[in-house]
């Protein structure tokens, strides 16, 4: 017998703590995205392995709208019998229930693992005359300086807002709606600063000056962390497995080693390569507590941008 079918084996007996009558071979992946976009690509990648590891069949169910609250508010309310989960990143669970009048929030989810982590990094055009993270920062605290953001509330938001704040910049805001524009404004010099992946570091003509993350990321070893220029900032784009409250402690572990499974997969592992995407995995108790630490500290950030009270 292999591992692959070994595991599957130790998931499907775990899986048998739900109420077994009501448990079906298919199971629903609720992405609070549309097809085709940044969380729906990860999430059909990893949907393989993971199904693989259940033995069950997997099917994605798209329920894009309102910044994946919609998504994540189908999720909250499923009944809690182990055939519905939800494929989630941080702005619909752990920054728009703040922003946002939503149906559900932190105690209407289980926690089943976290899949990915990716950091951000500050960026300026590549024709910008300043050459370090220092060099702004001297500007910003004599004259204004103009971040962009992919709307208000998002993490390219979140990070510049937290590092304006710890610099003391004069700095202002300026949203668009979605990265591309932003990226138009910056080539046209109207904003000097923005927040983003590694993702959008590629694909367009900017410069790296510093990674919102504890260690220098192993693919740029030259690009400082904030903590270097003295800042102790850390910001990453995160995705994980989500259920409806209830699940009972089986189906969290069963869902929890098919996940584990998955993001060990040699296909997981090939997306983050060609994506720049961090691979994190955390099981249900060390997950949970992650996000609502992760909460608390974006709500304070918002009070200090002044978006909540």
């Amino acid at each position: 017998m292999t591992n692959r079918f070994k595991l599957g084996g130790q998931v499907m007996l775990a899986l048998t703590g739900l109420a077994g009558a009501t448990q079906a071979q298919t199971l629903e992946m609720v992405v609070p995205f549309s097809a085709g976009g940044g969380t729906d690509t990860v999430a059909r990648v990893f949907e393989q392995p993971f199904a693989a590891a259940l033995e069950r069949t997997v099917v994605i169910r798209n329920n894009a709208g309102a910044s994946g609250t919609i998504g994540a508010a189908a999720v909250a309310a499923a009944d809690a019998d182990g055939n519905t989960v939800g494929y989630l990143p941080i702005g619909p669970v752990a920054i728009q229930p703040s922003l946002r009048e939503t149906s559900y929030g932190l105690d209407d989810f289980s926690y089943i693992c976290q899949t990915t982590s990716t950091p951000v990094f500050l960026l300026q055009s590549a024709k910008a005359d300043k050459e370090t993270l220092g060099d702004w920062v001297d500007q910003g605290t004599s004259d204004r300086v103009v971040y962009g953001s992919s709307g208000p509330g998002t993490i390219p938001h979140l990070a510049m807002a937290a590092f304006a704040s710890a610099a003391g910049l004069k700095a202002v805001h300026l949203p668009f709606d979605g990265t591309g524009m932003a990226m138009n404004a910056m080539a046209g010099g109207e904003i000097d600063l923005f927040v983003d992946t590694a993702t959008v570091l590629e694909a367009n003509d900017v410069k790296a000056l510093a990674v919102f993350a504890a260690e220098r990321v192993e693919a740029y070893p030259d690009i400082p962390t904030m903590a270097e220029a003295g800042f102790d900032l850390e910001f990453s784009v995160w995705q994980g497995l989500f259920g409806p409250a209830g699940l009972s402690d089986e189906a969290k572990d069963g869902f929890a080693q098919a996940c584990k499974a998955a993001v060990e997969s040699e296909a997981f592992a090939d997306l983050a390569a060609k994506t720049n995407t961090g691979i994190r995995y955390q099981g249900p108790e060390a997950f949970e507590a992650f996000v609502r630490e992760n909460t608390r500290m974006n709500v304070e950030i918002l009070k200090e941008a002044g978006l909540v009270k």
